[in-house]
């Protein structure tokens, strides 16, 4: 039986579903082993994208990274981390930001940040 590599990321997705780290580790070299066995290693790339996209699909967004000039404060960090319950929250210290912030989502990038207006002036300028 052929299965797709979505199909191993939904299988595995839903086995590990609030599974401790070490039945999570367990079930990874299990699904790693068995495509070997299968000879289907190469499929293990695939699989992990998919996981990564059902994940995103079953909760949400996966990744908040928040750049910031200054370090946010404990109230902001409890709040993006309450915002995006079930994804990794970084946070990242640029100085050449100078003001505002650049914040990405997974891939989506929102650049609010006083370096990345005087960018776009400059293009605009530049036209």
């Amino acid at each position: 039986m052929n299965v797709s590599p979505k199909q191993l990321a939904r299988l595995f997705v839903e086995s590990v579903e609030g599974a401790s780290q070490k039945h999570l580790e367990e079930a990874a070299t299990e699904l790693i082993t068995w495509l070997h066995a299968r000879g289907e290693l190469k499929k293990l790339k695939d699989v992990v994208r998919s996981i990564d996209q059902i994940w995103k699909e079953k909760h949400g967004l996966s990744t908040l990274t928040i750049e910031t000039a200054h370090p946010l404060t404990k109230t902001m960090k409890d709040a993006l981390t309450k915002l995006a319950a079930g994804a990794e929250v970084r946070e990242v210290i640029d100085p050449s930001l100078i003001g505002g912030a650049k914040l990405r989502i997974d891939e989506r990038i929102i650049d609010g940040s006083l370096k990345g207006a005087l960018e776009q002036l400059t293009v605009s300028l530049s036209k």
